[in-house]
């Protein structure tokens, strides 16, 4: 699955990471009506956070619309997605 993963820093000195998967990307087609592949081409800051925002928004880590929220944020950076590596089912029993 296509993931864009971000780190957002908060002016309190916090900060969380956040993995915009397909609704979010999908959201931002409809919101720029730009192709989510515009990040390797013309990457703009407003996309960054927006789609970050989307993100935190959609899975209810924040209540504030766009520009209150933007007021808290210190800054943004892009992270790379990482999948979980699955644990093994069973331990091994040595015999």
């Amino acid at each position: 699955m296509m993931k864009v993963a971000l780190h957002v820093d908060y002016d309190d000195g916090s900060g969380v990471d956040v993995d915009a998967t397909a609704p979010d990307l999908i959201a931002f087609e409809r919101n720029f009506d730009k192709p989510f592949t515009v990040f390797a081409d013309s990457l703009r800051l407003e996309y960054l956070v927006w789609l970050a925002w989307h993100t935190l928004k959609r899975t209810s880590n924040t209540t504030l619309e766009f520009d209150p929220w933007v007021d808290t944020v210190a800054g943004i950076a892009l992270g790379e997605a990482v999948d979980p590596v699955p644990l093994e089912s069973q331990a091994p029993t040595g015999s």
